[in-house]
């Protein structure tokens, strides 16, 4: 069986989460004798050549180059990248086309999978296909709508797209017609949780079923790379992955420094790239201010020392539509045990022992309450469920999709 994956980037040029779980898959697909090769959009500007050909972890990549006029949440249609598709896919020949985003090369894929006799399985890896502004995540005091009425979405892509409010409303419409009617061309939809999925069926005209199917933990953890219990001295929290200010990490300095200041001596861990420096001077300013000693381990990759192996407690108050969430399962792996916001998908997370749930505006009591309490951090570090589910669960679901496609 042949199947080709469609994604937004590939590494090693991006390596966020929808990127692992993608290269995870692979691996675990290949591993079942599945044939698996990638086309993918990029992040670097046309310069002269349409695409390259790249090979990662054995997954034979094309990468296509959007020109500057292309990028943008405006062109939801990309003529001359989806041209590109169309050949690859006449050269690939493969069973199943498997769809993990849109957003790197644009609407009418379905369509041509549907024009060449290619079943196509959607994933809901991301919120792009409800949002213009891709994270859900609004300006202003506006809410995010859970239905169809997009007023809300006008007023907060006015607040940073200058245009008249009526030709944003024409833009929003149309694309929820093209997006729909790129759903419709589909054959098999999955979404990693209920919160994604819910999340689609109700932004959009969209009635079909959509299957959750977790990711689980991308690797297994050897037990030997459990976090070490906690030692005499300063509680160490920390949190790791992309360092934005979308993650909460403000919230979280915020609260650090608000435990500190009740007497109670912590750290702050943070690992992970930093994507804006000034934010990052901000953040080190506040901390030095509050006197919270705030520890920078830098980037980390699949290689390197987990930054979980040295922490007490994970947070993650991330103020995003969360759909997933990797970093917690790779927390919990490592034995630690994890504090997240309610945003997303992180809220089912609550279900799960050795993960406590929370709002923002409660992040610092809860931290306090914690970092005071080593019998709570125990119970909570022994709670965590022993094996944890990995990804050949989702692969096993997928390659039986697959094959019930063919």
């Amino acid at each position: 069986m042949k199947v080709c994956f469609v994604t937004a980037n590939f590494p090693p040029e991006a390596a966020g989460g929808t990127e692992q779980v993608v290269v995870a898959l692979a691996r675990e697909l290949r591993a079942r004798g599945v044939q698996v090769a990638a086309i993918s959009g990029s992040d670097v500007v046309h310069q002269g050549d349409d695409s390259c050909s790249e090979v990662f972890e054995g997954v034979p990549v094309l990468r296509v180059f959007a020109k500057a006029a292309e990028f943008g949440h405006a062109d939801f249609v990309r003529p001359r990248l989806l041209a590109q598709v169309r050949q690859w896919l006449l050269e690939q020949q493969p069973d199943v086309v498997h769809i993990h985003s849109f957003s790197g090369l644009g609407l009418g894929i379905t369509g041509v999978c549907r024009e060449l006799g290619l079943p196509v399985v959607v994933t809901f890896h991301d919120l792009w296909v409800t949002c213009a502004r891709f994270f859900r995540l609004p300006q202003g005091s506006v809410e995010c709508p859970t239905d169809t009425d997009r007023t809300s979405c006008v007023t907060c892509i006015a607040a940073t797209l200058p245009m008249d409010k009526e030709l944003i409303r024409q833009a929003l419409l149309q694309r929820d017609e093209l997006v729909v009617a790129e759903l419709a061309a589909a054959n098999f939809f999955t979404a990693p949780s209920q919160t994604a999925a819910c999340a689609v069926a109700s932004s959009l005209s969209f009635a079909g079923a959509i299957e959750v199917v977790p990711h689980g933990l991308l690797r297994e953890i050897p037990a030997e790379h459990a976090a070490q219990q906690p030692v005499a001295g300063p509680l160490r929290i920390g949190t790791f992955g992309g360092l934005v200010p979308e993650k909460g990490l403000r919230e979280l300095v915020e609260a650090c420094v608000a435990v500190v200041a009740s007497g109670h001596p912590c750290e702050l861990h943070l690992s992970g790239r930093w994507y804006d420096l000034e934010f990052a001077g901000q953040l080190r300013e506040l901390a030095r201010d509050g006197g919270l000693d705030l520890i920078e381990h830098g980037r980390y990759g699949a290689d390197d020392r987990h930054p979980a192996r040295d922490l007490d407690l994970a947070v993650f108050p991330s103020k995003c539509q969360e759909t997933y969430g990797l970093v917690v399962d790779e927390a919990l792996a490592h034995g630690v045990p994890v504090v997240t916001s309610d945003c997303g998908a992180f809220a089912e997370r609550s279900m799960i022992p050795g993960v406590v749930v929370t709002k923002l505006d409660a992040l610092a009591r809860v931290l306090g309450e914690l970092v005071s309490s080593c019998e709570r951090l125990s119970e909570l570090r022994e709670a965590i469920p022993r094996p944890l589910p990995t990804i050949t669960i989702s692969a096993q679901r997928h390659f039986d999709i697959y094959q019930s496609l063919r």
